[in-house]
């Protein structure tokens, strides 16, 4: 309530009627938060709103993005260069930072670093490389591309009794190409053996094989890869994270919107925090 003008300076806010919202509260409902909601929030003490905020760096964040979203002293969201290399869990190349972007650079002619056999090669890990005379097979076995196989198999003669399905390829040989004969999936390079021939790839057949980085999911399949499938990275995934090669579950720290949040980790039912807007 308003004191009578006899009782305060003219021009006052009692006197002009004017109450600055700041100076009442009955709740923190009625105090205006910082710019952005993660970085604070307004509080009601003792009857007066008070700007609570806090610096320093976010608990929500996008892993492997070398970068790290900080709460201002102004109660603003920055992002900043950060060491946060995205680790796609491929031992053939080489993750880094180039100052605020995530590289995985390719480790191509070194030994596989987690095996210790075989060498990086486009980046993947290969027994041996055919135009490559430093990457041998062991004794007693022939290089056909990047297989190493018994002799029989690179010498452009069908030989079923040896197990091959196709000329120098099936069994104990490199996989054989759509259409050749088999005897399993692993025969095929497509993994898929249906009426005793190879088949090409589709999103219903059960097996990683094609574009795809999980079982029937993603690459030229509509449907991303569920928690735990294979991803190269975020889009691959339902969940938008992936993480050394595997789609994780969402949460309300991982930087992405999911689950059934209505912003970037805030809304929704299961995140605390607030969304902004």
């Amino acid at each position: 309530m308003c004191r009578p003008c006899a009782e305060c300076a003219e021009g006052t806010a009692e006197c002009s009627g004017v109450v600055d919202p700041s100076e009442r509260c009955e709740g923190d409902a009625e105090c205006p938060g910082p710019p952005d909601p993660r970085c604070g929030a307004g509080r009601c003490v003792e009857g007066k709103c008070e700007l609570e905020i806090k610096p320093g760096r976010l608990g929500s964040q996008l892993r492997g993005d070398c970068k790290q979203d900080e709460c201002t002293e102004e109660g603003i969201v920055v992002s900043v260069p950060a060491y946060d290399v995205f680790n796609d869990g491929n031992q053939c190349t080489q993750d880094l930072c180039d100052y605020d972007r995530p590289i995985n650079a390719l480790l191509d002619g070194v030994i596989c670093p987690i095996s210790g056999s075989g060498r990086c090669h486009e980046g993947r890990c290969v027994e041996c490389l055919h135009d490559d005379p430093t990457l041998h097979c062991a004794a007693g076995l022939a290089c056909d591309g990047v297989f190493c196989v018994p002799p029989h198999c690179v010498n452009m003669v069908f030989d079923p009794g040896r197990g091959e399905t196709a000329q120098d390829c099936g069994g104990d040989c490199a996989p054989c190409r759509n259409g050749d004969p088999c005897n399993a999936g692993a025969d095929c390079q497509s993994g898929v053996c249906a009426m005793a021939h190879c088949k090409a790839p589709t999103c219903s057949d059960g097996v990683k094989n094609g574009d795809e980085t999980g079982v029937d999911c993603s690459g030229r399949c509509p449907r991303r890869c569920p928690d735990g499938g294979g991803c190269e990275s975020g889009e691959d995934c339902a969940s938008g994270v992936c993480w050394a090669g595997a789609c994780e579950p969402a949460s309300c720290k991982d930087g992405v919107e999911n689950g059934g949040e209505l912003g970037v980790d805030c809304g929704g039912e299961g995140c605390d925090a607030a969304c902004s807007g």
